[in-house]
């Protein structure tokens, strides 16, 4: 697992050099523990444990309006967005973008990401 982490970091990076509007990549489980990251050390714990609450509202909305199951989150702030994707029924990849990122295009970055991913957490 500690290889998968470090390739998952990997991939995190390499997207971060690609588009410089990416302002942090987490990988997190859905109970709000890192898993991989580009942050810092002490920030990482307190991103995960928000990610899994914002997870857990959405499942809940997409389920109690029956829009079938749980893909993305997309929030818009005044200064950028986050954006969490589905990757399994453990785990999301949550990305902050600053308000000039694109979102069409990220979205299709992060698609890739996570199928990335995906193969290598495997059944995580």
């Amino acid at each position: 697992m500690i290889d998968d982490v470090g390739t998952i970091k990997q991939k995190l990076n390499e997207l971060m050099e690609k588009d410089k509007t990416i302002e942090s990549l987490v990988v997190v489980s859905k109970d709000g523990l890192p898993i991989s990251s580009t942050l810092p050390l002490e920030e990482e714990e307190k991103t995960a444990a928000v990610s899994a609450s914002l997870i857990m509202l959405g499942e809940k909305a997409i389920e109690d309006f029956k829009k079938g199951t749980f893909e993305e989150i997309i929030t818009r702030g005044t200064e950028g967005y986050i954006i969490i994707v589905n990757l399994n029924q453990s785990s999301a990849l949550l990305a902050v973008l600053n308000k000039e990122a694109k979102l069409g295009l990220i979205r299709l970055e992060l698609k890739a990401l996570s199928k990335s991913i995906m193969d290598i957490l495997g059944g995580f």
